[in-house]
């Protein structure tokens, strides 16, 4: 509590003497035009008179205590008040008010490269400041009130002009605007297909061949393999994709487990391939109709007692999305002997596998694999090692007992490298030169015709040896 304590004269009592006229005022915060004024003169007063001076015609007025005024543009004013006191004293006083409505207008753009209507492109509104409507302007279009929104070009190639305008209602008279234009071009689409062949053979074609297929179409973007699209055909065994973004793509398909040849014939790419990392690279530039695929065949029918199975994670290395995800197994002249599609869990069995070495693969597109050397040994017993070994050489299965497998990395451009295998009193068994080709490399050792023990290999690559002591039994 404020307590004040003073003494006036007798004639104070009667009226108290104006002082001179002054007045405050605050700019509303949500509408920076509008102004609250605030009368401090004290005294008796008989009344007010506000001049806003926001007009030609010589302002706008008011007679109350402490008017709220809406001015009608962003600039300074002369807002004069004129006060009449009781003792018929005629006081004036004139501050400047500046108004400023801030807006800055902006917008972003992209294509919707997803979006199966061609060239539909999303809009965003960038707008600082203050305003009360939009109107969007796509030269065949006009769109208001929305701050973001799509819209879609009939036109291929084509040259458009784009503005946003944002507005503020100062009053009915008088209107803020702020317009932005940018220009855009229009994406071009073209149609892709083709043939799907078994071997020499079309696909239900000329006859039906009882199968029906699916494929599916993935825009390359940069390093990432981007799901666009899925065709499921079997007319002709033609595939088709109608009316497709300009840009780079693989295309892979396979039979639907329903269709005749599906325990036959593999998913494969463009490019005649079970691997998404050799696929073909359509560039996507006109109408192409012909991109034909040739179904990878199992190379023969599996003969063993060894049911083999697994789980995607050993083969992808990480919790890749399991649906369509293929498991394949390869001999090691990279026939493919079976594929599986993994089931829900992501699990997989080769049933029937017959007793040797095999290369373990796997395909989930846009994901890297890390196949697997894989030993059956017939009694239901398999080990696995990973191809992507250093570039020490490794021989496995080490014991073994009628052949191992010599495997060993290169990184450089192919080249000869020499190899012995030498017994354990020293007599060289075999000496032979090998073709070294970048990458993983893998040689087979035949030693049926080696006594049991110890044997030495050693490789020879210009000045560097590598031996390695494997058992025969």
């Amino acid at each position: 509590m404020l307590i004040m304590i003073g003494f006036i004269s007798s004639q104070s009592f009667a009226q108290e003497q104006t002082k001179d006229a002054d007045f405050n005022y605050q700019i509303d915060e949500s509408r920076p035009n509008i102004v609250q004024f605030y009368d401090l003169t004290t005294g008796g007063i008989i009344s007010w008179n506000w001049n806003f001076n926001d007009n030609p015609e010589g302002g706008s007025y008011s007679n109350e205590q402490n008017p709220r005024h809406i001015f009608p543009q962003n600039g300074d004013y002369q807002v004069l008040l004129n006060i009449l006191a009781s003792d018929s004293v005629y006081l004036q006083i004139t501050k400047t008010i500046h108004i400023e409505v801030p807006l800055i207008v902006d917008f972003t753009f992209h294509l919707d490269s997803l979006n199966r209507t061609p060239n539909t492109f999303v809009f965003n509104s960038h707008i600082e400041g203050f305003y009360d409507n939009t109107i969007w302007n796509f030269n065949n279009e006009i769109i208001q009130n929305m701050s973001d929104t799509t819209h879609s070009y009939p036109e291929q190639d084509e040259d458009y002009q784009v503005s946003l305008t944002a507005q503020y209602i100062f009053n009915d008279t008088s209107i803020l605007k702020k317009t932005l234009y940018k220009g855009l071009t229009t994406s071009e689409y073209f149609d892709i297909g083709g043939q799907v062949y078994f071997g020499d053979s079309l696909m239900n074609n000329p006859y039906s061949t009882g199968d029906t297929a699916i494929a599916y179409l993935y825009r390359v973007d940069e390093n990432q393999m981007t799901p666009i699209d899925t065709s499921y055909y079997h007319q002709l065994g033609y595939y088709w994709f109608d009316q497709e973004l300009k840009a780079y793509y693989i295309i892979k398909t396979g039979l639907t487990p329903h269709s005749s040849h599906f325990a036959d014939f593999a998913p494969t790419y463009v490019g005649n391939t079970t691997n998404w990392g050799e696929a073909e690279i359509i560039n996507l530039a006109r109408n192409k109709y012909r991109e034909d695929i040739h179904l990878i065949e199992k190379s023969l029918e599996k003969t063993g007692d060894v049911d083999l199975e697994g789980h995607l994670f050993d083969i992808i290395g990480v919790n890749a999305e399991r649906q369509n995800a293929v498991v394949y197994l390869f001999d090691m002249d990279e026939s493919m002997v079976d594929y599986q599609y993994v089931n829900s869990k992501g699990e997989y069995i080769f049933e029937n596998v017959y007793k040797g070495h095999y290369m373990l693969s796997a395909d989930v597109t846009g994901i890297p694999v890390r196949p697997q050397l894989i030993y059956v040994d017939g009694k239901y017993n398999r080990e696995f090692k990973s191809t992507n070994i250093n570039s020490e050489a490794e021989i496995f299965p080490n014991p073994a007992q009628s052949y191992s497998i010599l495997s060993f990395n290169n990184p450089t451009e192919s080249r000869y490298i020499n190899l012995q295998i030498i017994a354990a009193n020293g007599i060289v068994m075999l000496e032979k030169q090998l073709m070294a080709v970048k990458g993983n490399n893998f040689y087979s050792l035949e030693l049926q015709n080696y006594a049991q023990g110890i044997v030495i290999v050693k490789i020879i690559d210009g000045d560097t040896q590598k031996i390695i002591k494997l058992l025969h039994y």
